[in-house]
């Protein structure tokens, strides 16, 4: 079990955590998350007139509402079993829906610029737990799409008249070779 500390330190490592009134949801984590899961994203929600923690971890996605007094709510979604994240925006708020074959959690007035790096976290933690590590496989598709718009830019560069022949093909060579 991790001590409250350690969740603190995680939920601190997340860029732009919206947590708004949910800190005894937040003091329920180290009852909740194994030490063998990280949260890798977290926000914080409405759902039938009550405030939501939405924490993402390496194994789950956990909707959590401690009640007023006593007591407190829980639905775990195993990503593996997760079939989609959705958003929508409106404003300043927007929502985000997850599906998992079954039910729909829909989380409302989540703050706008929380939204995105939510889902996509999301999105991130459950394809790397179904399929190991997507570092791999990203990288060199980007750095091949960002190669070609250089060369692309150069080709205008060259067809404007700012570059000789022989500058562009010295700038093609310093590209291409890495």
């Amino acid at each position: 079990m991790l001590t409250q500390d350690e969740i603190n330190q995680q939920i601190q490592a997340i860029p732009d955590p919206y947590i708004f009134w949910t800190q005894k949801e937040i003091r329920t984590l180290p009852k909740l998350i194994d030490r063998n899961e990280k949260i890798v994203a977290l926000t914080s929600g409405l759902l039938n007139k009550k405030t939501w923690l939405a924490v993402c971890t390496t194994r789950r996605l956990l909707f959590i509402n401690c009640n007023m007094f006593i007591g407190f709510e829980q639905i775990q979604m195993p990503l593996d079993r997760i079939q989609s994240i959705d958003q929508q925006f409106t404003i300043f708020f927007g929502s985000i829906s997850v599906f998992d074959g079954i039910s729909v959690f829909n989380l409302r007035l989540v703050r706008k610029s929380a939204i995105m790096p939510f889902v996509k976290a999301t999105e991130e933690a459950m394809y790397t737990f179904k399929h190991g590590s997507r570092t791999t496989t990203a990288a060199p598709t980007h750095q091949a799409t960002d190669i070609a718009s250089q060369l692309s830019k150069l080709a205008d560069l060259k067809e404007k008249g700012y570059l000789t022949e022989e500058e562009f093909q010295e700038q093609k060579k310093k590209l291409l070779a890495g």
